[in-house]
């Protein structure tokens, strides 16, 4: 009980936080773009960003050169939703609509080298880090194991120990407002591998979809 009001009290502060904060501040995908700090920005600064929206906005071009010389692609960019590609890199930046009519970011990075990994995190429009905890509680991999198995025999025992890393990948679908979490450690193995652990897996991903308190 003790542990449940915590949480709740957690989760108000958060969301006070959150009002006091994005009241005073714009509430569009393009200030936040704008103004997405500089250790966010895959190798762009604030004009380059600028004018990446100005062509897409004039209908010239979708992709600018990074600091780097390597090509970043905005393949979508609308009011509350936008990505970013660049190499084996992704960037989604989701605004989502709270109880009191602010808005909150949801930021998915994934790399996938070559298996694809995720950081997810939460910020409110001004760029102030929230806890992630406070708006999703993400699938640990026992989720991902099927729910029949008998998890004390000695062939899904074997097969497990090549489990030693937990990578996830997260995709945000802004029609849908859902979050897809992946379990993608098995593809790292060899075909050898894979063939020994995924017929104890789900076959399907975790899914989540906002509900103006958090992903549920």
């Amino acid at each position: 009980m003790e542990t449940l009001i915590t949480m709740r009290i957690s989760t108000l502060t958060t969301l006070f936080a959150c009002f006091f904060s994005l009241c005073c501040s714009a509430q569009n995908m393009t200030s936040v773009f704008r103004n997405i700090p500089k250790n966010l920005t895959m190798l762009i600064d604030s004009i380059q960003r600028q004018d990446m929206m100005n062509l897409v906005k004039e209908s010239r071009s979708n992709s600018i050169k990074d600091k780097l010389s390597g090509k970043i692609t905005l393949t979508r960019f609308d009011e509350n939703f936008m990505e970013l590609q660049s190499g084996n890199s992704s960037l989604q930046i989701a605004l989502l609509s709270l109880v009191n009519d602010s808005k909150v970011i949801c930021m998915i990075q994934t790399v996938c080298a070559p298996v694809c990994d995720s950081r997810l995190n939460f910020y409110t429009s001004d760029w102030k880090p929230l806890n992630t905890q406070d708006f999703i509680q993400l699938a640990e991999v026992s989720w991902f194991v099927k729910d029949d198995i008998d998890k004390n025999k000695e062939d899904f025992i074997n097969a497990a120990k090549s489990l030693d890393m937990d990578l996830m990948q997260y995709d945000f679908d802004p029609e849908k407002l859902a979050l897809r979490q992946t379990y993608t450690t098995p593809l790292y193995f060899s075909k050898e591998e894979r063939e020994m652990i995924e017929p104890f897996l789900k076959k399907e991903s975790k899914i989540f979809e906002w509900k103006k308190l958090g992903f549920r």
